[in-house]
């Protein structure tokens, strides 16, 4: 094995190395040709320091909800419609068994990308949006919510259309930017590399500020043809609402949780709010975190869970 270096080679033999009873101690850095080595024994690590996770569902199943659970420190990312439900008495005046009010005193640090200029510039704006706060008020939040991909996903569209105008010369097709004319299929690409690039890009910047991050998502039914004319479609699979054949698939290996929403009625028709934390061969979702969640985790709260993790606290059986 050799090391590369600025127009050279350097056989790794020449690099003293440490003891081996003193590599993996807390943080312990090794500095090697301009390159860092960090190296932490497995036990040394911290579990929960950031938590990167997606909830998707179909609208009204509690995805905003339970994001409100990760009470005040949160900078709020409000995409779709998230604060009405948030400013819901369903929500404000929650009480517990005890009668206590359980969100009391809630009141995240909101930000409205809906007060954008356009759409096409409200992706930039979310993406600054955290830059600026990381910057100047990291110290105010620990988790950041964004609510929700499927606007999101409006914006990155439009975005596309918006630079892929700029590389087209004018045709009978109109002008893009002030007409409607329907996305051609590299705009949809377009949209998937950025949606691709965020995630890819702001997941590790999460990660080294210990910060969560919940992405909040809509489902995506995918059916099959039936067997006979005439006959219903089969549903095939539950995915989350990204663009593409396969890109469903792809967003969720960013995440370290995949969980699905869902809501029912109990016995006295009450709405039970639910997270299915695994997935199956129709529903696509999965945990990192094994033992810790049910398979179903009824009323959700982010706290809660989240301190689970941190304690490594297994579920109940």
């Amino acid at each position: 094995m050799t090391i590369m270096t600025e127009g050279s080679l350097k056989d790794d033999s020449e690099v003293p190395a440490p003891p081996p009873s003193e590599i993996g101690g807390v943080d312990e850095s090794f500095d090697d040709s301009g390159v860092k080595f960090k190296f932490k024994r497995l036990l040394n690590r911290v579990p929960g320091e950031a938590w990167i996770s997606m909830v998707y569902g179909s609208s009204k199943t509690g995805k905003t909800y339970y994001a409100g659970t990760a009470g005040s420190r949160t900078l709020y990312i409000n995409i779709g419609e998230g604060t009405e439900t948030l400013m819901s008495p369903g929500f404000t005046q929650a009480r517990d068994k005890a009668g206590k009010l359980v969100h009391e005193g809630y009141n995240p640090i909101i930000v409205d990308i809906r007060e954008a200029p356009d759409v096409a510039t409200a992706f930039d704006m979310t993406t600054d949006t955290i830059d600026f706060a990381l910057k100047h008020f990291p110290e105010k939040f620990d988790t950041v919510v964004m609510d929700e991909a499927t606007s999101f996903r409006k914006f990155a569209l439009n975005k596309a259309m918006d630079l892929n105008t700029n590389a087209r010369t004018k045709s009978t097709r109109g002008d893009r930017r002030t007409e409607y004319v329907k996305a051609d299929i590299g705009d949809y690409g377009t949209e998937m590399d950025m949606i691709e690039w965020f995630l890819g890009e702001y997941i590790p910047i999460f990660k080294g500020a210990n910060k969560h991050f919940l992405m909040l998502a809509h489902e995506r039914q995918i059916y099959q043809k039936p067997p006979n004319i005439g006959d219903e479609a089969v549903l095939k699979r539950v995915v989350p609402g990204f663009t593409g054949k396969t890109f469903p698939d792809k967003v969720p290996a960013f995440f370290d949780d995949v969980f699905r929403s869902e809501v029912i009625l109990d016995g006295a028709s009450n709405a039970q709010y639910r997270l299915r934390c695994a997935g199956n061969v129709q529903e696509l979702g999965g945990t990192r975190h094994g033992g810790i969640f049910n398979v179903t985790e009824v009323n959700p709260d982010f706290l809660n869970m989240l301190d689970r993790i941190k304690k490594a606290q297994p579920r109940k059986k």
